[in-house]
């Protein structure tokens, strides 16, 4: 009889801790990726500095910088192959979703 006693309150706890877990709602997120354009065949073009601003005027956090590499093969004089590579940083961006398509 004792022993009941003491499960009955930890069954009754854990059910209410797993019915409390259950109707959390988590935030949903939008992410962004804004990376270099090609402006031409093997010709790119970096992020401006005001495509980052207004990404943060539109509620957009910065989550991370991270390079984004380019290696361009191209055939040079005499058939020999030439590797050009080209760093330029890509941004990623957050922001929790509007609340009518969540």
């Amino acid at each position: 009889m004792q022993r009941t006693w003491f499960v009955l309150p930890l069954f009754a706890l854990a059910t209410l801790l797993l019915h409390g877990q259950r109707q959390r709602e988590f935030p949903l997120w939008e992410m962004r990726a804004v990376t270099p354009q090609e402006v031409s065949p093997a010709r790119y073009k970096q992020v401006e500095s005001w495509e980052l601003d207004r990404m943060e005027r539109d509620g957009w956090e910065l989550v991370s910088v991270a390079p984004f590499v380019l290696q361009n093969e191209e055939r040079g004089p005499e058939g020999r192959k030439l590797v050009v590579t080209q760093t330029y940083p890509a941004y990623y961006f957050k922001r929790l979703k509007p609340a009518r398509e969540r």
